[in-house]
């Protein structure tokens, strides 16, 4: 087979294979590029290996380094955010308002590139780990968390791009073919597919730090959502929920995303794992040094009063103490003016720029002196257990409405220790209850990459942004067909060149 997408992966294997481990490789540095033709003779070459795929979720580790993916990726997610009603970012701003085309760079071809890539190394591992002579446990756990992360990335695939090229084998040269994209139903049902061998094959443990069971199950969930199917979704999560193997964290919301709560942390099923000084998270520089990520007003007044009412209506809300008897989780999430950052200097927006007014402080350790370069360790969590009952909560209303086990699921994020927002009101009814869950997740999950996918779940992504004006007073839209994204434009040429006619662009573009 031969595609435009083997041209750009088969350079990048040895990338791919960065890493050291033996079973606690994420706990380690990883070493230099290691060339792939060395591999596949003992169980640390594929501890190795194992160990540079689980790496792509830290790409861009090293955010003074311009080869490596920044934004967008690792601790960068939330720039995502910038897509949505949640924040802005100038960075990305030609996607947000619309002008997306095949030749726009940035995000548009990275979340390809990047994708494939790591579907290479995956592929890469699964076409040659049995020449290692493994125990068949041993054997079977590596295939499957392999397998989650190959679904991962094809899942980001499908939701932006749609139909996409499904390969499960390594890409090699070989004679020109025509090889177009498969329908993303197909591509979704492989996704599936590696899922339910992963959750079979994992422990059933709680996380630290390699894929478990629970991983595997909670992006499960995440799939089923996408297509609608409740029910799935539902008993998915549940299973998650009565195997007790995750917990709401008791040891402050803030402190999910921030070392040393995120070590041996209940609430956390996966994360991208930054380790100083070699993959070092660039989440202080990015959210403090620079203003190119800005939350929007929008998003901040969305938080509750502490008595559980919008700033609308509840008369705990004074304009000139905006923020005060708020949501907890607004200060834990967004940097207000006047809050002290970089170390112990007055956050004062005009000063560098933040013309929105706020930055981000989820994830970012306010007490450090924030210079070009300062390297961070937290870790980027990916999926939580909040997540999982909220998307519990989502199914099982649109399967059946808000019964007491949805009221359950939402107020035990409302109310963890640390938040103690009031429960929801009883007696809502399933419209009223849905349109609580999506609030809640927009809160409860605010600046960690999810709200752009949410709202093009619930086909609100062509309601919503056009409704934004950013900072800089440009008017946000948002033509229909970005619901898919085109690929790069490289990529098309590339196959035309080589004779593969059937590789076509995204219809639109």
């Amino acid at each position: 087979m031969k595609t435009a997408i083997k041209y750009f992966i088969p350079a990048l294997i040895a990338a791919s294979l960065l890493g050291a481990c033996k079973k606690n490789l994420l706990d380690q540095n990883p070493p230099a590029d290691i060339g792939s033709g060395l591999f596949w003779k003992t169980q640390n070459d594929a501890d190795l290996a194992l160990a540079g795929i689980y790496s792509f979720f830290i790409q861009g580790f090293n955010y003074t380094a311009s080869g490596n993916t920044g934004q967008g990726f690792g601790a960068g997610t939330p720039y995502w955010e910038s897509l949505t009603d949640n924040s802005y970012s100038g960075a990305y701003s030609n996607i947000a308002q619309g002008a997306i085309t095949p030749t726009v760079g940035g995000l548009q071809t990275d979340a390809y590139t990047t994708a494939y890539r790591a579907i290479q190394a995956c592929n890469t591992f699964l076409d040659n780990i049995r020449k290692v002579n493994l125990p068949s446990p041993t054997l079977y756990q590596y295939v499957a968390e392999v397998r989650f992360v190959r679904a991962y990335w094809y899942f980001m695939l499908t939701q932006l791009y749609g139909d996409v090229i499904l390969t499960t084998h390594q890409i090699t040269i070989d004679p020109a073919g025509q090889v177009g994209r498969t329908p993303k139903s197909v591509v979704t049902d492989t996704i599936l597919n590696d899922l339910t061998f992963a959750a079979n094959n994992l422990p059933n443990t709680a996380y630290s730090g390699h894929a478990v069971k629970g991983s595997a199950l909670g992006y499960m969930v995440k799939v089923y959502l996408s297509r609608h199917q409740y029910q799935l979704a539902a008993t998915t999560a549940n299973t998650i929920i009565t195997d007790g193997k995750f917990s709401i964290y008791t040891g402050g919301y803030k402190n999910l995303f921030l070392k040393p709560g995120q070590n041996g942390n209940p609430e956390i099923m996966f994360s991208g794992r930054y380790q100083v000084p070699t993959a070092f998270s660039p989440a202080e520089y990015l959210y403090t040094y620079s203003s190119s990520f800005q939350p929007l007003n929008y998003l901040v007044n969305d938080y509750e009063c502490t008595d559980g009412q919008p700033i609308t209506t509840s008369p705990l809300y004074n304009a000139a103490t905006p923020y005060a008897h708020r949501d907890p989780r607004l200060l834990a999430t967004i940097l207000t003016p006047g809050v002290l950052y970089k170390g112990g200097i007055p956050f004062v927006p005009a000063a560098i720029g933040a013309t929105a007014g706020f930055l981000n402080k989820k994830g970012v350790d306010s007490t450090r002196a924030t210079v070009i370069g300062t390297q961070s360790d937290q870790d980027w969590v990916y999926l939580r257990y909040a997540d999982v009952l909220l998307m519990y909560a989502e199914a099982q209303n649109e399967i059946a409405g808000p019964s007491p086990d949805v009221y359950t699921a939402i107020n035990a994020v409302r109310t963890r220790p640390g938040v103690n927002m009031p429960p929801i009101p009883s007696g809502l009814s399933q419209s009223d209850m849905r349109d609580r869950i999506r609030h809640e997740r927009r809160i409860e999950l605010a600046l960690e990459g999810q709200r752009y996918f949410d709202l093009k779940r619930w086909a609100l992504d062509r309601v919503i942004i056009p409704t934004i004006k950013d900072p800089n007073a440009a008017q946000r839209t948002f033509p229909l067909r970005d619901t898919i994204w085109p690929v790069p434009q490289t990529e098309i040429d590339i196959a035309k060149a080589v004779g593969n006619n059937a590789f076509k662009q995204t219809p639109g573009y």
